[in-house]
């Protein structure tokens, strides 16, 4: 391959990386915890006041953040996090514009799919092998088309898989964040839950997240299998 091929494949990997901003995110502890600024001067209406569950994504130095954090970060980027089984997600909706959550297993948050931000601890007896699991951490997947359980595992999944298919780049030409049309919404059980409670969410029923049909589900691995 001559300089120029080599230059090109360079730039696509950049391109398909994560952004700065979700290694942040990932590596946010303080979520759901009082604000130590906001917490007493906010009122009690929900359960979740004071609460920091929002994270900006256009600030270097950004962290957990409460609602009344957020009049400080007018204009930026803001994603609210959610929570189900002590683990953090993000509803689809809220990265559709920032990241291209494709081959990532969804789950039903209030009617609306979601994403989890890092793998979960594996169930200590599965009632049966599953067909499908994620490729870095091997948790069950429900979709036969997706390859990762989490934002965390499809970042990892990049720095190990010679596929230029699997990206966080979001397309310009369309809605590359994975979430389902109106015709997809079927799911096998949708849990009702609130934005910061322990009710674990079950996953949407087999579609294809963000890729175009045919897309190939083979990859191939720094010393794997390929798929």
């Amino acid at each position: 391959m001559g300089m120029g091929g080599l230059k090109k494949m360079a730039l696509l990997d950049a391109q398909r990386r994560p952004p700065a901003w979700l290694r942040r995110l990932r590596e946010t502890k303080k979520f759901f915890e009082p604000c130590s600024l906001h917490a007493g001067a906010l009122g009690r209406s929900t359960r979740s006041a004071g609460s920091c569950n929002y994270f900006c994504t256009s600030c270097d130095d950004g962290g957990a953040l409460c609602s009344g954090c957020l009049a400080d970060h007018a204009g930026h980027e803001i994603i609210q996090i959610r929570r189900s089984s002590s683990h953090c997600l993000v509803k689809v909706a809220d990265l559709r514009r920032l990241l291209n959550v494709s081959y990532v297993q969804t789950y039903m948050i209030n009617g609306e799919p979601g994403v989890f931000l890092d793998k979960r601890a594996l169930p200590g007896k599965a009632k049966k092998p599953a067909a499908n699991k994620c490729t870095e951490c091997n948790r069950g997947l429900n979709d036969a088309d997706c390859l990762f359980c989490s934002l965390g595992c499809k970042a990892n999944g990049i720095e190990d898989l010679l596929d230029f298919n699997i990206t966080f780049a979001v397309d310009p030409r369309g809605d590359s964040s994975g979430e389902e049309s109106e015709s997809e919404s079927e799911t096998e059980t949708e849990t009702e839950s609130s934005d910061d409670d322990d009710t674990f969410l079950l996953p949407t029923k087999s579609r294809k997240l963000g890729t175009s049909p045919g897309s190939p589900r083979q990859v191939t691995a720094r010393g794997r299998r390929s798929r």
